[in-house]
């Protein structure tokens, strides 16, 4: 939701013009009705923007893309911090002995808690001895071979 106030201008405000543009916009989002500079589009253009996106749906479709969003799991939602690379490589042969692998479910994305504290001396994030004794290139190349995708989380740290 936004929280919109009227000014008079100046940095900030909100005008009626952008409102109306935004609402038109949105309009022609929904309608699936294209709009032009804030005007109706003729039939001709409505036929042309629809065939376009039509081509571009079927171009998608028949390389692949967007026939399902990325499909995958995800370990922080179960087991938070409690991690390892046994579990991962559990989860990747689970995918594919139960056919989810075959419906999209494509990724296997470690969440959190899989690296040192500290980093290496080049600046690098490390893979925790304890939980995942052969590293993440290890665990990758597992679940590459099963034709799966390994995602995994990280951020900056606390400075």
């Amino acid at each position: 939701m936004v929280n919109m106030r009227w000014k008079s201008g100046g940095e900030g405000a909100v005008t009626r013009t952008m409102i109306v543009m935004t609402v038109m916009m949105l309009y022609s989002f929904i309608s699936q009705q294209p709009m032009l500079s804030g005007v109706s589009a003729s039939p001709r253009t409505r036929m042309m923007v629809a065939d376009t996106k039509e081509q571009l749906r079927r171009n998608l479709l028949a390389n692949g893309l967007g026939v399902t969003p990325p499909m995958g799991w995800n370990s922080w939602n179960h087991f938070n911090c409690k991690i390892d690379e046994k579990i991962i490589k559990a989860t990747a042969d689970a995918l594919i002995s139960t056919g989810l692998s075959k419906l999209g479910y494509t990724y296997v994305n470690i969440d959190d808690c899989w690296a040192e504290i500290a980093r290496d001396d080049k600046g690098n994030l490390v893979p925790k001895k304890s939980t995942f004794p052969s590293g993440i290139k290890a665990l990758a190349d597992y679940v590459h071979k099963k034709g799966l995708k390994l995602g995994i989380y990280s951020d900056a740290g606390v400075t």
